[in-house]
């Protein structure tokens, strides 16, 4: 029994690393503190919009027990002197098309810029021409299914056509994040604000908040900059 348990948390504890290894993020940062920070009292102050919703309130917890390991104490509003501002992100970001029996692969950001990342298709084995009017056919996703090929933008017809795939498979990824500033409470001035964001396939910002919110405050207070 005892050789089982400790399998089974070794084999947890390497599940664990392998999730946490595949996590990356953007970093942008503006410090504007002094050398010295004598007055860590702040107050946060919620997003007007997002303060009731449940990922909200778990990065609030998060954001408090990391600012509280920092040395910041929260206090009421009247007697801090740092206010602290939280805000998520979380908005659908490009959409990676790919094919599955072939070389096909793009990205489609959310503006419709088209970029390609593994090649393109360019020549059939049969003919553009029998591929129409057959409703079974394979077909081109930026074309309807009923056009003949010779109205083709592409000079040789579809056959040639470099956005031709059977079988594609789009996957749409998100760009999750958090936003937190720090701002003198007399003056409103700006010390500090950072940004961390991830690119996920998940459309829940939920799973990323404790690694969004570490990210973020990993190295406080950090440089101005990108990383």
């Amino acid at each position: 029994m005892k050789k089982f348990t400790a399998g089974l948390l070794l084999l947890s504890a390497f599940l664990l690393t392998g999730c946490a290894s595949t996590f990356t993020s953007h970093i942008k940062t503006v410090n504007q503190l002094p050398e010295a920070l004598q007055d860590k009292s702040y107050t946060l102050t919620e997003h007007p919009e997002q303060a009731k919703e449940p990922e909200y309130l778990h990065a609030t917890e998060d954001i408090k027990a990391r600012l509280q390991e920092l040395g910041f104490s929260e206090v009421a509003s009247e007697k801090a002197t740092l206010k602290i501002s939280l805000q998520l992100i979380s908005i659908p970001g490009n959409v990676h098309v790919s094919s599955l029996y072939g070389p096909v692969s793009y990205i489609v950001t959310p503006s419709g810029l088209v970029i390609p990342m593994g090649g393109f298709n360019t020549r059939h084995l049969y003919s553009g021409f029998l591929r129409y009017p057959y409703p079974m056919g394979v077909r081109s996703v930026f074309y309807p299914r009923y056009i003949r090929p010779i109205y083709s933008p592409f000079a040789f017809g579809r056959m040639y056509d470099p956005f031709y795939g059977s079988q594609l498979e789009a996957r749409q990824y998100f760009d999750h994040g958090i936003e937190v500033s720090i701002n003198d409470t007399k003056t409103g001035k700006l010390l500090y604000a950072v940004t961390a964001k991830t690119n996920q396939a998940d459309e829940n910002i939920d799973p990323y908040i404790a690694l969004l919110v570490e990210s973020a405050l990993r190295e406080f207070p950090n440089k101005t900059g990108e990383s």
